[in-house]
């Protein structure tokens, strides 16, 4: 619902979903219903509240903003803050609340997973390939005429370094989790097993690793079944 309206995106233009236009729709159509506005991200950012005519945000007087258009702006141009207002006023009018969990009778162990020597093994490979990477990344810098007494490019030298380190940092953190995930699928086999519901959470998505791909391919590409954006970095 949170793409109500047409909003600025970084390829252009995005258009707003049948989804939420017909939630718009539903809401003109019964001026007497009762509607409760329930999300888990409403105070994110400001296009998540653009369907939520009946807060009277926009054209009612309570609030400067004379259509939804112009809430949206203004409140992007004031970023974070902004909305932290707008969260701040609506929770004072009663109109948005912030809802939490308590903690309460939680009990939580943590489950230790300890490499296997062959795991143990693949880990010290890789690590003495990244030294190997490591020690002669100069020497590469230099062949590609990044760094050197002739061609010595400060910026171009810290960015290649900053970007090793990241892959770097990223490859391991895969490989550790890739070691992991065989004990931790037994484990919530076992508790399914047990009655219980599992939660999983991903720490890493690979959000911005897809978005650079679709930002190298063509927009008239991207409704191409074949196209791969499978991370492999």
């Amino acid at each position: 619902m949170g793409n109500a309206m047409a909003i600025e995106g970084k390829l252009g233009m995005v258009k707003a979903s049948m989804q939420g236009i017909v939630g718009l729709r539903l809401q003109n159509a019964l001026p007497l219903a009762r509607v409760v506005y329930v999300s888990a991200t409403g105070a994110t950012k400001v296009s998540n509240l653009c369907y939520a005519n009946r807060l009277g945000l926009w054209q009612t007087g309570d609030f400067p903003f004379t259509s939804r258009e112009d809430f949206v702006e203004s409140i992007e141009v004031g970023g974070i803050a902004a909305m932290e207002v707008v969260a701040r006023d609506l929770k004072a009018l009663g109109l948005y609340l912030a809802r939490s969990l308590s903690f309460e009778g939680v009990e939580y162990d943590t489950l230790e997973i300890d490499l296997t020597p062959t795991q143990e093994r693949i880990y010290d490979s890789y690590a003495d390939a990244f030294q190997i990477i490591h020690n002669n990344l100069y020497k590469a810098l230099e062949a590609c005429n990044i760094s050197g007494a002739k061609t010595y490019n400060r910026m171009a030298k810290m960015s290649a370094m900053s970007q090793f380190e990241s892959h770097k940092q990223r490859f391991f953190n895969h490989l550790l989790t890739g070691m992991k995930c065989p004990k931790l699928i037994k484990a919530i086999e076992q508790d399914i097993a047990q009655g219980h519901a599992v939660v999983v959470q991903i720490v890493s998505t690979n959000e911005e690793l897809l978005k650079r791909r679709l930002h190298q391919v063509p927009a008239s590409e991207w409704k191409d079944l074949n196209l791969d954006l499978t991370p492999r970095e």
